[in-house]
């Protein structure tokens, strides 16, 4: 890279409005550069590369390298054109806290201009074209387009990050007998492989699919995910890869929020039950009703800013089990804190979610399934 270059932001937006060009980004601490000149931009499109100020000015006439050299002042200052070299001093968890207030505030807009349009109806599109040439339609299939180039980068990113996290865990190709605690979250199993999001050991989303091969995981503990997932196409795309790398035989044990429970509480009245829930989740509404208890903890309309950390189903064992034998696994059993037949996987007491109780009893719903070890056991049809 040359010193000194200079280069266009990486969300750097140029726009067209009124038969003017708008050059801004999405965190310009100044107005949109606006100009009138195609000209004028052509030249500044030299900037999508690396290239010293010197070496742009020498390819436009003298007289008019004083005007270019303000125009490049401007959209320095307006971060627009950034040093090509420059360091940006971030810890990674500045940058996580970043995305996240990101990601809360787009998922919100999102959701508030879908209800304007739908409240708008044709008005929308017709307005908007008369205002500016440009409709409703093509500017959501522009925002479709750039989601989708995001999307399409970031899916490039999988395979080598996965494939770093898997060697410095010391798990190759070839690695068998495995233990999957996925969903960890800060409670890990020595000896284990502890999923979840950033900062987990391997940090994934499960959705990628499992980076492990075919039958290569002896035991698999999924503790409170299950009902962060949307029911149920991603319940089972992410279940069907749970049967695909348990060695046949391998047992997964699965805690969810026992909503069964939550359901007998409401309809008895008991508050208490609600109530308790503060002492392992502090920031639940010290006023909230019964049934916004319920129906939160169910996953019952969650806020469109923390839709990622929100419940979006509850489960009984009716439920849980048929999902788990749709996805092929067999013996699907009913199981208590702490109580698996298997003495491996009596691994409850690392989350502090289903540690959780209520007098005596746990919030918590565990169940255990088992592959099959015959040719003739498969998910059904």
């Amino acid at each position: 890279m040359t010193a000194g270059a200079l280069v266009f932001s990486a969300d750097t937006l140029v726009r067209f409005r009124a038969g003017r060009i708008l050059i801004h980004t999405t965190s310009s601490p100044l107005p949109a550069f606006e100009t009138e000149h195609p000209g004028l931009v052509a030249w500044l499109c030299q900037f999508g590369r690396p290239l010293q100020l010197s070496q742009a000015l020498a390819g436009i006439p003298p007289a008019d390298r004083a005007d270019a050299m303000r125009v490049v002042d401007y959209l320095k200052r307006a971060n627009v054109l950034v040093d090509a070299d420059a360091d940006v001093p971030a810890a990674d968890d500045d940058i996580q806290t970043r995305t996240k207030q990101h990601l809360r505030l787009l998922a919100r807009s999102l959701y508030e201009a879908a209800c304007d349009l739908h409240g708008l109806g044709p008005h929308a599109e017709r307005a908007l074209a008369a205002q500016s040439g440009i409709g409703v339609e093509r500017r959501l299939l522009a925002q479709l387009a750039a989601v989708d180039g995001l999307r399409r980068e970031l899916a490039a990113l999988r395979t080598d990050y996965l494939a770093g996290q898997l060697k410095s865990l010391g798990v190759g190709a070839e690695a068998r007998d495995l233990s999957l605690h996925i969903g960890c979250g800060a409670g890990h199993l020595a000896g284990w492989i502890n999923i979840d999001v950033y900062p987990a050991p391997l940090a994934m989303n499960v959705l990628w699919g499992l980076p492990f091969a075919a039958a290569s995981v002896r035991r698999m503990f999924v503790s409170h995910l299950l009902e962060h997932l949307f029911f149920p196409a991603d319940v089972r795309l992410f279940l069907s890869e749970a049967h695909r790398v348990l060695a046949p035989g391998g047992v997964v044990r699965v805690v969810v929020p026992d909503i069964e429970q939550c359901i007998e509480a409401y309809t008895g009245h008991d508050r208490t039950f609600f109530a308790s829930r503060r002492e392992t989740w502090t920031w639940w509404p010290e006023n909230a009703t019964r049934l916004e208890d319920f129906l939160a903890y169910a996953g019952v309309g969650p806020e469109p800013a923390y839709l990622f950390e929100s419940h979006k189903y509850g489960y009984d064992f009716e439920t849980l089990a048929r999902v788990l034998a749709d996805a092929g696994f067999l013996e699907v059993t009913r199981s208590a804190y702490m109580a698996s037949a298997h003495e491996d996987l009596r691994v409850d007491d690392v989350s502090a979610v289903a540690r959780a109780k209520y007098g005596d009893r746990h919030y918590s719903l565990f169940a255990e399934a088992r592959r099959g070890t015959a040719d003739h056991d498969h998910p059904r049809e």
